[in-house]
């Protein structure tokens, strides 16, 4: 297969069935068999590193959907699929949403907050994934440079001045450089500062943006001498240099997938892709926590709300349930729940009935009379304030109120945002709830 300059496709996730097949047909001169073979390899591959029972990316006869997954597919050497999440819309619809994803899912894999707050300040901020992805690995390597990532070694080395173990036969008869010796070092050369350069060379050929590709020659020119990476070993650092952990785990994921170099005709790995229902739970909880505070909140405690007992036993054992959230705040408790697909009725936003189980369930075990499922708001004409709360829907069982609601999440990476957006949700939550009690 021959492919020319680099093309890239489009799709939103959850969007409109989308003739992807007919469209890969025409960028890469291949045959609609062919080109189905890209899209399956391509999702079966982002399904083994996500940890998917199912393929993301389904074809039929209206065409392909992608749900639960959001980034940058290379499906080929030349050609590329990014997938945008439904709460963030395309181009068109956002300009921004490149750097917003990217905060996300920074935030999400690697816990990191700071790594993309400088996106949205730079004069000039990328639209390319892998200029964001290089920025934000330069950057975080910028800020840890004052103290060097060291670590012990053991090398080869041919010297006179004896510093190591040397070979009773290699004394006596020494090379003509000196004697063969091997010396433990503590420096920069190491398996940790290999996977740095590995993965800023990786990314220099997809980076396009000058910006990006002039910070990686520097990453690279400051780490010479480097052995070859290994990406597909875990690598924790040590105690001391803990700082240094979030921009290992960055280029190792670089290693895994975006720099990849293709053979010409091979289908390629996942580029960055992350589970967009899992990181807009783990955006919730962060957001939680910096609004009410970490001690008003606790995640994923399990609840007892009854017991089980099996036919053939006497015995019973507890069975519980795991709301996100648990928030006390204010002299009251509700409880908060990441929900991602939300019903509609003739266009209209409803809360399943699935969901109102669980929510009716969330509450008896916690003994908390309102339950918020927060949905992440799509994109519309407008864009509304970040963090933005706007109820849809409540629902009225007894005591227990059910509040479906979406959070604006716009914007997120611009310089703070996650603050906005954390301040915003806590004060639209507490008058929703305050409003509805009294």
């Amino acid at each position: 297969m021959a492919i020319g300059a680099r093309k890239r496709l489009s799709v939103v996730e959850y969007g409109a069935p989308a003739d992807l097949t007919m469209q890969i047909v025409s960028a890469a001169g291949i045959d609609k068999g062919q080109a189905g073979r890209l899209i399956d390899v391509a999702g079966e591959r982002i399904a083994r590193t996500l940890g998917f029972n199912l393929n993301p990316i389904q074809t039929d006869a209206k065409g392909t959907r992608v749900s639960d997954v959001a980034g940058m597919i290379r499906l080929a050497p030349s050609l590329e699929l990014e997938i945008a999440p439904k709460f963030l819309g395309l181009e068109e619809t956002d300009s921004t949403w490149r750097e917003d994803f990217y905060y996300l899912a920074n935030l999400s894999r690697h816990g990191r907050l700071l790594a993309s707050e400088r996106l949205r300040a730079a004069s000039g901020a990328p639209q390319d994934l892998a200029a964001l992805v290089a920025r934000s690995l330069a950057g975080m390597y910028r800020d840890n440079r004052r103290k060097p990532l060291r670590a012990y070694r053991t090398a080869r080395e041919l010297s006179f001045s004896i510093e190591g173990d040397i070979d009773p036969f290699d004394l006596q008869f020494p090379d003509a450089d000196g004697y063969p010796q091997d010396v433990i070092r503590y420096d920069r050369r190491n398996t940790f500062n290999a996977s740095i350069v590995g993965a800023a060379k990786s990314l220099l050929p997809d980076v396009s943006d000058p910006v990006a590709a002039k910070e990686l020659l520097r990453v690279i020119e400051d780490l010479p001498q480097q052995s070859r990476p290994e990406p597909y070993r875990a690598k924790k650092v040590p105690g001391r240099s803990r700082a240094w952990q979030p921009v290992i785990d960055l280029s190792n994921d670089v290693l895994r997938g975006l720099g990849i170099s293709y053979k010409s005709g091979t289908a390629a790995a996942p580029g960055y892709v992350v589970s967009t229902w899992q990181t807009w739970e783990h955006l919730l909880m962060v957001a939680a926590r910096f609004g009410f505070g970490r001690d008003a909140v606790r995640a994923q405690k399990e609840q007892r709300l009854g017991t089980r007992q099996r036919s053939s036993s006497v015995e019973t054992s507890a069975f519980n349930v795991f709301p996100d959230l648990l928030i006390t705040a204010n002299g009251s408790r509700f409880v908060l729940d990441a929900k991602y697909k939300t019903n509609s009725d003739k266009g209209r936003l409803r809360i399943s009935e699935a969901d109102t189980y669980e929510a009716f369930a969330f509450s008896k075990a916690t003994n908390c009379q309102s339950v918020v499922l927060a949905y992440p708001a799509l994109p519309g004409k407008k864009q509304l304030p970040i963090g933005r709360v706007d109820l849809f829907e409540r629902i009225t069982i007894d005591k227990t109120r059910i509040y479906g609601v979406q959070v604006e999440v716009r914007g997120i990476s611009r310089k703070g945002g996650l603050t906005a957006f954390s301040g915003r949700m806590r004060s639209e939550l507490t008058d929703l709830l305050t409003s509805a009690e009294s």
